[in-house]
């Protein structure tokens, strides 16, 4: 099977499957919003793709973004609720037992930045997962988190979706 007729394949599936992958990207979002999944899962990459195939196959974009961002909310609500309910013990979890420093420079960024953690966070990849926990375990409202985690979520999802989609769909056009 040569390039094009697998590229062919891949948009038909795109085209037979909308609910399907809307539920996908909802699912790699939520998963890499929590910091134990998120080492397994490359969500980027696949939202790049998924982006991608979507716009060569004309597909609607919102609906995307809009489970993307759902998704990562939600993920970032659990990590929120770890946050709360292990505030005292982050340091002897799993994952974070084994890096004091990076623990402790990502609790001074949250300490300093607050809102804006959450929103700056969202955007680079290494502190995505760790934030919304490290806000859970500060003083910082649930409110006040869900508002930036919404903003940062939606802003994240058309970051990744959006080029990839309109970049394909002019491309084949």
């Amino acid at each position: 099977m040569n390039f094009e007729s697998w590229w062919q394949a891949a948009i038909e599936i795109v085209r037979e499957n909308e609910t399907f992958i809307e539920v996908a990207l909802f699912v790699f979002a939520f998963a890499e919003s929590i910091l134990f999944a998120s080492v397994f899962v490359p969500s980027t990459p696949i939202f790049i793709g998924v982006g991608a195939l979507e716009g060569a196959a004309e597909g609607p974009l919102v609906p995307l973004i809009i489970a993307g961002s759902l998704g990562a909310l939600a993920g970032d609500i659990v990590s929120y609720a770890i946050g709360y309910r292990v505030r005292g013990n982050l340091a002897k979890m799993w994952l974070l037992r084994d890096h004091p420093n990076q623990l402790e420079r990502a609790r001074r960024f949250v300490e300093k930045w607050g809102a804006a953690a959450v929103v700056a966070s969202k955007l680079s990849g290494p502190l995505r997962p760790i934030v919304p926990m490290l806000v859970g375990a500060s003083s910082m409202s649930s409110a006040k988190f869900i508002l930036a985690s919404a903003a940062s979520s939606v802003i994240w999802a058309v970051l990744v979706l959006a080029p990839a989609y309109y970049g394909f769909m002019a491309m084949t056009h």
